[in-house]
């Protein structure tokens, strides 16, 4: 008479609660992709506003040098520069002649800049990075609305009509906004990662004979004894590509590894 096979214990699972994790299903993805290419472009919009801040800043630096007089003699391939020459010429026709005014104002500019790239940053695409969906999905409509104002002063001065450029971006994060929100539909709004091993709800069945992860496989009575272990295996399973302990993302049911799926 053939003995039963041994009995392998489910394993607990132990949630390791808030910590997001990286993980690409195909909306993530594509959430993703927009948030990036929206970014890039208020990138390439913001150039003009960066070498406006950096002409100004130093002309203060080099009033302060001693190099230049204020008001200072802006040269013709400036001037000539389409809006960005302009603007500069009514900035320094209107600003106090004062290194200090000049110094102030450039490096504010500049500071206003990179503030404004790092909150898209860290507001959408590091946020879909991490797994935070509901909080990418609540800044992807903020700086989308943010663009499209600007648009609506339009019909009040057709000096601004080069504002409506700023409708490419605002469309993208409208497109990871309405991609999140299947994200978040699907499959919550926070991905968490938690341990996890095959045979608990919504994972691959444990393969027959398999030895339990955390220790070696319990002796059942008429059953085989299990087999000697050389060292202490691995707690979850293994990575087929890399090698290393795979976790499990509950919301996203699926085994994730921190290093290939990054």
């Amino acid at each position: 008479m053939e003995s039963p096979p041994p009995l392998i214990p489910a394993p607990a699972m132990v949630e390791e609660k808030g910590k997001p994790v990286v993980i690409r299903p195909p909306e993530v993805g594509s959430a993703h992709d927009f948030a990036v290419i929206g970014y890039i472009i208020t990138l390439l919009l913001s150039i003009p506003w960066v070498l406006i801040s950096l002409v100004i800043g130093g002309i203060g630096v080099a009033a302060f040098l001693g190099y230049i007089v204020l008001p200072p003699i802006l040269p013709p391939v400036l001037l000539g520069i389409p809006f960005l020459g302009s603007f500069l010429a009514f900035l320094v026709f209107i600003l106090t002649p004062s290194f200090a005014v000049y110094t102030a104002l450039g490096a504010g500019g500049l500071l206003v800049a990179l503030l404004f790239l790092g909150a898209i940053y860290f507001g959408i695409i590091r946020n879909i990075s991490k797994g935070r969906y509901e909080k990418a999905r609540g800044a992807a409509l903020f700086f989308s609305v943010l663009f499209i104002i600007p648009a609506f002063f339009v019909l009040y001065s057709t000096l601004l009509s080069g504002v409506v450029i700023a409708l490419i971006p605002a469309f993208f994060f409208l497109l990871a906004y309405g991609r999140l929100g299947e994200v978040i539909a699907k499959y919550g709004p926070v991905a968490v990662m938690g341990e996890a091993v095959p045979g608990m709800p919504g994972v691959t069945p444990p393969v027959p004979g398999a030895m339990p992860i955390g220790g070696p496989m319990p002796a059942v009575p008429g059953g085989p004894m299990p087999p000697p272990m050389a060292g202490a295996p691995p707690r979850n399973p293994l990575c087929p590509t890399c090698g290393k302990e795979l976790y499990y993302a509950a919301n996203h049911r699926r085994w994730y590894c921190q290093t290939c799926d990054k």
